[in-house]
C-alpha cells in the first residue's frame, strides 16, 4: 500500500491487518502499525517502486498530494507525485505481476454539479489542479489496465473525517476552535455540506474492495447523511457548549455540495457505513481531547 502512513492509509492498514492480511507499506514516513512491513521510498523513484511491488498480490494506491493548498502553491509537485507517481506504480505492478490495482480517488472529480452523483455521472473539466490530477490518476489507471490486462478498482471517496486527520481539514479546525471557545465563521446560509464519511467505515470498504465483484469497477464511498456546515456547528455547540459563531457573506466560488450515491457499493461488495455523523464527530472529539 502506498500512503499507508497517512490519515486514511493508516486506518486502511489497521483494517487489513485486523482482517488477517499481510501488509507492506510503501511510504516515506514510518507506519503507525508495527505489524506491517515498511518499504521506505518515493513514488517518483522507479527503483523504489519496483522494489515495493515485489511479491505483492494487490496494491492499494493512496499515496498522493492530498492537501489542496499544497496543490495550489506547488502544482508541479502535485502533477509529478499524483500522476507520474501513479504511472510509475502501474508500470511496476505490471512488471511484478500484481493481480489487482486499487486506486484511491475522490468525489472531487464530479466537480461543482448538483443533486446526487453516481458512478455514471459525467466528469466535467476540473476547476483546480488537485482535481485535475485525481481525474488524471483515474484516466491513467483505466488506460494502463485496459492495455496491460491488469484488473483495477477505483474508489471515489467523499470527504473523510476522524482520528489522525490533518488539523487544517474543515471538521478538525472547527472542533479545535470550538474546544478553545474561539469563533467559527459560517459563510452564506451555511447550507453547504457533504456526505462526510467516518474514516473507520471508509477503511472497512477497502477490505471488501478486494472481492472479485469489484474487479474493473468504479465505486463511490460516502456517508449516508448529507450534513451541512450549520448542522456541524449546531452539533458542536450541543457537545462542547457555546462558542462564538460569526455569520459572514458568501465567499466567491463556494460550493453547496452534492449527495453521493453509495448504492453500487452496497449492491456490489456489501458495504455500507455503520457510523452516524453525530457518533463519528463524538469519536473524533474524544480523540482530540486525548491528544497532547
Amino acid at each position: 500500500m502506498t500512503g499507508g502512513s497517512g490519515f486514511i492509509g493508516s486506518h486502511v492498514v489497521d483494517a487489513l491487518v485486523a482482517d488477517g492480511f499481510a501488509v507492506r507499506v510503501f511510504d516515506k514516513a514510518k507506519p503507525l502499525n508495527d505489524k506491517v512491513d515498511w518499504c521506505k521510498g518515493d513514488l517518483l523513484s522507479m527503483e523504489d517502486v519496483h522494489e515495493a511491488a515485489k511479491d505483492v498480490e494487490a496494491v492499494f494506491h493512496l499515496g498522493a498530494i492530498a492537501d489542496v493548498s499544497v496543490a495550489t502553491t506547488d502544482p508541479e509537485l502535485c502533477l509529478k507525485v499524483n500522476e507520474l507517481g501513479t504511472l510509475n506504480l502501474l508500470r511496476a505492478c505490471s512488471g511484478q505481476d500484481v493481480e489487482r490495482f486499487i486506486l484511491a480517488s475522490s468525489v472531487w472529480v464530479y466537480g461543482k454539479t448538483s443533486g446526487t452523483v453516481t458512478e455514471e455521472t459525467p466528469i466535467p473539466f476540473a476547476n483546480d489542479i488537485y482535481t485535475k490530477t485525481k481525474i488524471g490518476q483515474e484516466h491513467l489507471t483505466y488506460s494502463w489496465c485496459q492495455s496491460h490486462s491488469l484488473p483495477y478498482t477505483i474508489l471515489r471517496y467523499d470527504i473523510p473525517y476522524g482520528p489522525r486527520m490533518r488539523a487544517n481539514m474543515a471538521i478538525a479546525a472547527f472542533v479545535r476552535r470550538a474546544i478553545r471557545k474561539e469563533p467559527i465563521s459560517i459563510y452564506g446560509d451555511g447550507k453547504q455540506g457533504r456526505c462526510w464519511i467516518y474514516v473507520a467505515d471508509l477503511a472497512k470498504a477497502h477490505c471488501l474492495a478486494l472481492k472479485e465483484s469489484a474487479n474493473n469497477q468504479i465505486i463511490n464511498l460516502a456517508g449516508k447523511e448529507f450534513v451541512t456546515i450549520s448542522e456541524i456547528v449546531e452539533l458542536l455547540s450541543k457537545t462542547l457548549g457555546s462558542f462564538p459563531v460569526k455569520h459572514e457573506p458568501p465567499r466567491p466560488g463556494d460550493f453547496a455540495g452534492v449527495r453521493t450515491s453509495i448504492e453500487k457499493a452496497q449492491n456490489l461488495v456489501g458495504w455500507s457505513p455503520e457510523t452516524t455523523f453525530a457518533d463519528g464527530l463524538s469519536h473524533y472529539i474524544a480523540d482530540v481531547r486525548r491528544s497532547p
